[in-house]
């Protein structure tokens, strides 16, 4: 009840999994339990828990009987919807185990000897009281609540090996190599009866079992993936990302059917950049007899960023084993630099004062020190990492800066476009205040809970679409603030008009920041970007907050103009104050 019902980050529709790996057991049932008393011994299928058959104060534990769950499952779907998908590798009744020679040590059922047909009804979940049990226990067929995987059917064996359980271990097997987002349950049902090889025969069942895995929804759509289109005649693939985003000549692209997280997405080919426009590029199919289709996804494998992020690791007596190890990963000469998991060159140096961060692996965190900070005075800056290796933490910092320095060198937009920053009023969520932005740099006194707007200013001679994004040095996230829907192809920064975001207006939310505790400053950035055409940026986002704005329309992002499109990037620093006891 607490975990899924009463879970309000638990919406209606979400799709939910209950896993049950362990023993079933049976027990004669109690005089009605049943819709139908006409057979007088018959059995209920119960899930064994941990203290199964053990005494309490109210008598034995019979389990956790398929009316009980049933009634749990009812209370869920009302609740939640019914896209629940109950997963059980247990077998109940295995009448025919000592005839077949099956060994009982690999059979996940389990005898019930002492808890007695009264410990069912007084173990009963509080909303199964007053109903009856189906005849088919578990295996209802029009399970109207959720969709059933099993190991077996109503009499049949489950069975386990060193491994565990071999329907588990047929299921992890199998949706590691199928596209999960359109994966309905008969063809996943399907693979993994061929995977058991008449082991033991799985089923399904349930109202919606014709339904795709999960009904699609936790298959979200991947950031990182851009769209591609091939052309037949000259076989070069035009991929909607492009100058703006950091692509160059020689950047590589791996070649992928869908853009769907979680979801089997093995490369078909890959693709190298040889012409860079503003928003999109031309690549060449690699290797060229590859099968590519029309219309694909595409994703970055190797940035070929000409400077190498440089890295200096920093040991200390404690940490000189794993540096060491890290070290050796590292390539130390110029021209051998090492392509990371992001795709960007990296180079270990020797002297600190040669490097971008140096760093040092704890036991508990990553230590990393940022030299020479982008518009700040500080010399350098540090900040600790939890939960993430030391080349995780090099490709995030790598991926991070590359994002952060990078501009149009012609700067067509200079001193057109500028951008202000002020605190709202909470109650009626207008300006109160001046002006943060100075120069680039915004200095805040910290107030917990405080709301802010950006205002654009456009003073240039053209229409513009604006992609604001806000980058934290402490975790080397990007998350996008604002990234405007193009189809409607209204350009939202007019010409000599403004724009702003936050303040309820439709497509943001009011900004915030928050400080790190027991931390006197704490620096973030604001990296706007600027185009003339419409463009997918949600490609940026590293580790990205939630997002609930309309996706974008591949369609409008490829619509022609008349102009050659320009871009450009202004780049703003937030220094959050904290000052103690309240002092001002």
């Amino acid at each position: 009840m607490e975990h899924l019902v009463n879970n309000p980050a638990i919406e209606e529709g979400d799709g939910i999994l209950i896993y049950f790996a362990g023993h079933g057991s049976s027990l004669p049932a109690p005089p009605d339990w049943f819709q139908s008393n006409a057979t007088h011994n018959a059995n209920v299928q119960v899930l064994c828990t941990y203290d199964h058959d053990t005494k309490s104060a109210q008598g034995r534990v019979s389990g956790i009987s398929d009316r009980s769950f049933h009634a749990l499952l009812d209370d869920l779907a009302s609740s939640k919807g019914n896209n629940i998908t109950v997963f059980l590798d247990c077998c109940f009744t295995p009448s025919r185990m000592k005839s077949d020679g099956l060994n009982r040590r690999v059979t996940r059922w389990t005898s019930t000897g002492k808890a007695t047909p009264d410990d069912l009804y007084r173990d009963l979940w509080s909303g199964a009281r007053g109903k009856h049990s189906p005849r088919s226990g578990f295996f209802t067929e029009d399970l109207p609540s959720h969709v059933l995987l099993a190991a077996c059917p109503a009499d049949g064996k489950a069975i386990e090996g060193k491994e565990g359980g071999k329907f588990t271990n047929s299921f992890l097997h199998i949706v590691s190599q199928l596209p999960l987002h359109n994966t309905p349950y008969p063809q996943l049902m399907e693979c993994l009866r061929e995977t058991l090889a008449g082991h033991q025969q799985a089923v399904c069942n349930g109202k919606y079992k014709h339904r795709n895995l999960f009904n699609g929804v936790p298959f979200d759509i991947d950031r990182r993936l851009s769209s591609a289109t091939l052309s037949t005649a000259t076989r070069l693939l035009k991929i909607d990302v492009g100058d703006i985003h950091g692509i160059v000549e020689g950047t590589e692209f791996s070649l992928h059917f869908h853009n769907r997280r979680n979801s089997h997405n093995s490369s078909i080919a890959f693709a190298v950049v040889s012409e860079v426009h503003a928003t999109w590029c031309f690549a060449r199919v690699k290797p060229q007899e590859a099968r590519v289709p029309e219309t694909c996804w595409a994703k970055v494998r190797r940035w070929n960023n000409c400077r190498p992020f440089r890295v200096h690791l920093k040991a200390t007596l404690s940490s000189f084993l794993r540096m060491w190890k890290l070290g050796h990963t590292l390539p130390a000469k110029a021209g051998h630099s090492q392509s990371s998991l992001n795709g960007l060159n990296i180079l270990k140096v020797k002297q600190p004062d040669l490097a971008d961060i140096s760093l040092n692996i704890g036991r508990q965190y990553v230590t990393v020190v940022q030299h020479k900070p982008v518009l700040s005075d500080d010399e350098k800056w540090t900040v600790k990492i939890e939960g993430k290796t030391g080349p995780e933490v090099i490709d995030d910092a790598a991926r991070f800066n590359m994002h952060l320095v990078r501009k149009n060198l012609k700067s067509p937009l200079r001193n057109l476009v500028q951008m202000e920053l002020y605190r709202l009023d909470p109650l009626s969520w207008s300006k109160s205040g001046v002006n943060y932005l100075r120069d680039g740099i915004a200095t805040i006194p910290y107030e917990a809970g405080a709301i802010y707007q950006v205002l654009l200013r456009n003073r240039s001679k053209v229409d513009l679409w604006a992609y604001l994004a806000y980058m934290d040095p402490t975790k080397y996230s990007i998350t996008m603030l604002y990234c405007p829907d193009s189809s409607d192809q209204i350009p939202p920064l007019p010409s000599q008009g403004f724009l702003e975001i936050g303040a309820g207006k439709q497509g943001s939310e009011a900004l915030s920041f928050t400080i790190s505790e027991h931390k006197h400053i704490q620096v973030g950035y604001l990296k706007l970007f600027l185009s003339s055409t419409p463009t997918n940026m949600n490609t940026l986002e590293h580790d990205p907050l939630p997002r609930w704005s309309t996706e974008l329309d591949s369609d409008g992002i490829t619509s022609s103009f008349s102009m050659i499109p320009i871009w450009d990037t202004e780049l703003a620093s937030i220094e959050l104050i904290n000052h103690p006891d309240g002092d001002s």
